[in-house]
C-alpha cells in the first residue's frame, strides 16, 4: 500500500469479490434514475466511488460520470474495471472533503454512497457536505446515504455482514463488526481466506461517526441545500429510525 491508503485497502478486493454487484445495481438504479431525472442531470459525481461500478452504471445511461476516492488502491481499481466493462469514465484521486481543488467544473448531481461517515467527526462531515455543495451547480442534486446508526445498540459488538464465496480459487469468509460507544463507532472488517487448509486472518479497522438523522439534515441545511427528503431505503421506503437499514437523504442546492 502507498502512504496515501488506509488500512481498509487490505480487505477491499476481497469484499468487491464479493458483493452480488448485478443485484445490488439493479435494486439500486431505478432509485437514481428517477433522482437524475429531476434535475435532468448529464454529469455526475460520486465521491468516495470504491472500485467505481455506479460510476460505469451511469455511464452506460449516457451521463458524464465522473469518480473520486481519496484511496489510490480504489481508484486504480476503478479505472481497471471501468476499462474492463468498455465504459468511458474519469477517476480521479480526491479528498470529498476537498473536492473543488480537483473539479473545477460544476456537476448536476452529486452522490455519497455509505462513506461520509468516514470523515471521523461533525467538522469532518461538514466540511465533506460544503465540498459536495461547493461542486453542484445551482439547484443540483445531491445525494447522500450512510449505514442508520439507530439500529446499533450501544456497547455491543454487532455483526453487521456476513459473506462468502471464493477468490481466486480460494475459499474466503468476510465479516463486518460494529461496536458503537456514544456517537463513535468502531468497524472492524475480517477477512478469513482458506489456504493449504488453513484459514489465514486479515483485518482491518477504522473508526465513523455515528451521524444522526436530524444531525445530518440540519448540516445539508447549514450548508445551503434545500428540499430534503430522508428515505430508509433504495426502494425508497419512508425513514423509520428504529428499523430502516440506511438513511438516505435527496437534497437540492439553492438555486442563484
Amino acid at each position: 500500500m502507498t502512504e496515501a491508503d488506509s488500512p481498509i485497502d487490505a480487505v477491499q478486493p476481497y469484499r468487491d469479490h464479493l458483493v452480488d454487484w448485478d443485484r445490488r445495481l439493479e435494486r439500486e438504479a431505478p432509485f437514481f434514475q428517477r433522482a437524475f431525472s429531476s434535475v435532468g442531470a448529464q454529469r455526475v459525481l460520486d465521491c468516495a466511488c470504491g472500485t467505481g461500478r455506479h460510476v460505469c452504471l451511469f455511464a452506460r445511461w449516457g451521463i458524464d460520470a465522473v469518480g473520486s476516492d481519496d484511496s489510490p488502491s480504489a481508484v486504480e481499481a476503478a479505472r481497471r474495471h471501468a476499462r474492463e466493462a468498455g465504459a468511458a469514465v474519469r477517476f480521479e484521486v480526491a479528498d470529498f472533503r476537498r473536492l473543488p481543488e480537483t473539479f473545477p467544473q460544476p456537476f448536476d448531481a452529486v452522490i455519497c454512497t455509505g462513506g461520509l461517515p468516514l470523515a471521523g467527526s461533525p467538522d469532518g462531515i461538514r466540511e465533506a457536505i460544503a465540498s459536495m455543495h461547493d461542486v453542484l451547480r445551482p439547484d443540483g442534486l445531491l445525494v447522500v446515504q450512510c449505514l442508520n446508526f439507530e439500529t446499533v445498540p450501544e456497547g455491543r459488538i454487532v455483526l453487521h455482514g456476513l459473506r462468502s464465496g471464493e477468490v481466486g480459487g480460494r475459499e474466503v469468509l468476510l465479516l463486518k463488526l460494529l461496536r458503537k460507544i456514544r456517537r463513535r463507532c468502531d468497524v472492524m472488517t475480517l477477512v478469513l481466506e482458506k489456504q493449504a487448509g488453513e484459514w489465514t486472518p486479515i483485518e482491518a479497522h477504522d473508526q465513523v461517526w455515528a451521524v444522526r438523522p436530524d444531525e445530518l439534515e440540519g448540516m445539508l441545511t447549514d450548508a445551503g441545500l434545500g428540499r430534503i427528503q430522508r428515505y430508509g431505503d433504495y426502494e425508497p421506503s419512508p425513514f423509520d429510525p428504529a428499523a430502516s437499514p440506511s438513511l438516505i437523504l435527496v437534497a437540492r442546492k439553492a438555486k442563484e
